[in-house]
């Protein structure tokens, strides 16, 4: 119950005291006032009645007696007029009934009034000859309390309506600043900081929001240093200190991970960059100039890899840099070789260099077979062959198997999809999310898969197909009928608290009509919209935050959340989260490798876990694929993780049955 509610309620209980108490005494004044009246009234008859009676008594002149008896009681103001001998006996006796006009019975009832009698001797001398009982009608007096209640309950219904309205408006007016001051409290709990620049009026309130604001303040400072702090730590930990770069150790945590999720990458290329001769440079020109080309190499190549996707971007060490371009055929990785070998041979830095040779480069193409040394070591052989070819040479290690899951053109890509959507091919895969340390189950992500055309048996995971997809403007499709579905699942264990969280592409997100296509399904089934979460990749959200403010507000409407997938990737800052609504960030999983070993990337999650908590956002960590970094998690406060190590994907037809089967949540099923 609200303040003002209990204060109104205490204002009208004291109020309804007051006039029942007031009201209590008034009436009962009025009444006893009233019954001494009738007291007074019949005595004083009785009395006038007594001497003008006494010679007619005494001559025995009972006509002239009645007569005057008569006179008095035909006025109808009193109920007995009896007149009696000395012995008793009634010679005169006059009764009037009691009928009230205008006067409820059950006031009569409630209210009775006693009407006292009044009495006088007759006398004839000094001798009593008889008495003179009279006993005055009520029905005035009653009539008269009628009247008097009446006024007196009007007069204070009126009254308390006027104090009521003065004390309501009031109370609003004190009690403004508390809406304002809860709004201020929703806001902080939202993320937001808000200050409120209008103090009350009234002490203790100003008092209050005072401290609220001061309270607003100190919140939005600490939670920005923090994130402040924890952003200059990662940046000491991953980044190379003079080009600004993902540092050896970092990048080469995330060639691992992209090489052992096949539902991000399933081909790419690595481009092995080295500028020639830097350790001759620096003593030729001093290691401030050296540390100026080293930058401008990075800006450069950050150049050419904006225009990539996805991709990570390193500073091994000294003059050796990095690029992971997924996606990537071989065809596509020539070209990327000639863009970043033509840059190198324009390359200058605060001193000339001969710019003829400047570097050299060697790529090699990942076909999904290789691990991540295997794969450097590719990209290193074709490194030395480059050396050898020239100037700002480049070559290719390819075997010559290398690139058949990416040998499709565009034209064959858009057939292969359309026809696997037309034909509904389109199968679910659904791998169990836990919370840590419990190990209850919080939901499925859902993978997608497409059927091979050739083999039904032969499944095409979604880092084979999806970057494809978004190429050609097919990713909103594919995601459409993911969703689809996923409804149709969701409605099939409706109130079971079987949740989902659907991956939606960044391309689907800008594509037209999308949103609104969304919002229409979403609507119709919103019974189960409720049990959808949306994940989308922390490097394409970053890009486009009024798009994913968009998609919050429709998908909350409809009781659907949001959430960011792969965090953690890019070095962006964490500013943004204070302003997105979303129920969890996953982790990327490139902090995940050896997490056990590795105290950098235990600082981060720390750190991330502590932002995220105080943002009210969950966090999960995604490919835990070891016990070791599972049991390093339940130290560090994450709330959530998934991997194979706890569970594999499954195909969505062995959960129809019962998806929250406790033989699905063991740990490494297939």
């Amino acid at each position: 119950m609200t303040l003002s509610r209990q204060l109104v309620m205490l204002l009208t209980a004291l109020l309804l005291l007051v006039f029942a108490g007031t009201f209590f005494i008034t009436v009962q004044n009025a009444r006893t006032y009233l019954e001494v009246q009738l007291k007074s009234h019949a005595q004083d008859a009785a009395t006038s009645l007594g001497l003008s009676v006494s010679p007619h008594i005494v001559d025995d002149d009972l006509a002239t007696t009645t007569s005057m008896v008569d006179a008095i009681f035909d006025r109808g103001y009193y109920q007995i007029i009896r007149i009696e001998d000395i012995q008793g006996e009634v010679l005169i006796n006059r009764e009037l009934s009691i009928q009230v006009k205008d006067v409820p019975a059950w006031f009569i009832e409630h209210l009775p009034l006693q009407a006292p009698k009044g009495e006088a001797l007759i006398m004839a001398g000094w001798r009593q000859a008889g008495r003179v009982l009279v006993q005055s009608h009520p029905g005035f007096a009653y009539r008269q309390l009628w009247e008097n209640v009446t006024e007196i309950f009007g007069w204070f219904a009126v009254s308390a309506l006027v104090v009521m309205g003065l004390g309501l408006a009031l109370l609003r007016m004190v009690l403004s600043p508390l809406k304002e001051i809860e709004w201020q409290a929703d806001a902080i709990c939202n993320r937001e900081f808000p200050i409120l620049k209008k103090l009350p009026r009234t002490r203790d309130l100003r008092r209050i929001v005072e401290a609220m604001n001061r309270l607003s303040t100190k919140l939005r400072i600490m939670l920005t240093e923090h994130e402040k702090l924890a952003a200059k730590l990662r940046e000491q930990a991953h980044q190379h200190p003079v080009s600004g770069l993902a540092n050896k150790p970092y990048f080469m945590a995330t060639l691992k991970n992209r090489m052992l999720s096949p539902e991000v990458c399933s081909h790419a290329v690595l481009v092995l960059v080295q500028l020639r001769d830097l350790k001759g440079y620096n003593h030729k020109y001093g290691y401030a100039a050296g540390d100026e080309l080293l930058r401008q190499t990075a800006a450069l190549l950050r150049d050419i890899a904006a225009e990539i996707p996805r991709h990570s971007l390193g500073h091994l060490s000294g003059g050796d840099f990095a690029l992971l371009a997924e996606d990537y055929s071989i065809a596509e990785g020539e070209a990327l070789g000639q863009r970043i070998a033509e840059a190198l041979a324009a390359l200058n830095g605060d001193k000339a260099m001969q710019p003829s040779d400047n570097g050299h480069l060697g790529i090699a193409c990942y076909d999904g077979t290789q691990d991540a040394s295997q794969l450097f070591i590719e990209a290193d052989k074709a490194l030395r062959c480059a050396q050898s070819r020239g100037a700002n040479g480049w070559a290719v290690f390819a075997p010559e198997d290398a690139g058949k899951k990416a040998a499709r053109g565009a034209s064959e890509w858009r057939s292969f999809i359309q026809r696997a959507l037309a034909d509904n091919r389109v199968t679910l895969h659904l791998q169990p999310v836990y919370s840590c340390p419990e190990k209850e189950l919080l939901h499925y992500e859902v993978l997608v898969r497409l059927i091979s055309d050739d083999d039904a048996r032969q499944l095409l995971a979604a880092g084979a197909f999806m970057p494809m997809a978004e190429n050609i403007g097919l990713s909103s499709e594919i995601d459409k009928a993911v969703i689809e579905q996923a409804l149709l699942l969701l409605e099939k264990h409706t109130g079971s608290g079987f949740r989902l969280a659907i991956n939606i592409s960044p391309s689907s997100l800008q594509s037209e009509g999308f949103l609104d296509w969304l919002e229409e399904r979403l609507w119709k089934h919103r019974q189960v919209a409720k049990q959808m979460v949306f994940e989308l990749p922390e490097y394409g959200a970053v890009t486009m935050l009024e798009r994913v403010h968009d998609l919050i507000k429709r998908t909350g409407c409809c009781g659907s959340q949001v959430a960011l997938d792969h965090f953690g990737r890019g070095f962006s800052s964490f500013a943004y989260l204070h302003s997105l609504k979303i129920s969890y960030l996953k982790v990327d999983g490139s902090y995940l490798s050896q997490i056990d070993k590795n105290p950098d990337h235990r600082f981060f999650i720390q750190a991330l876990t502590d932002i995220a908590h105080g943002l009210d956002i969950q966090v999960i960590a995604e490919a835990v694929e070891s016990e070791a970094t599972w049991h390093s998690l339940q130290t560090l406060n994450v709330d959530g993780a998934q991997g194979y190590y706890l569970a594999r994907p499954k195909i969505v037809d062995a959960f129809q049955q019962q998806p929250n089967d406790p033989t699905d949540q063991q740990r490494g099923t297939d």
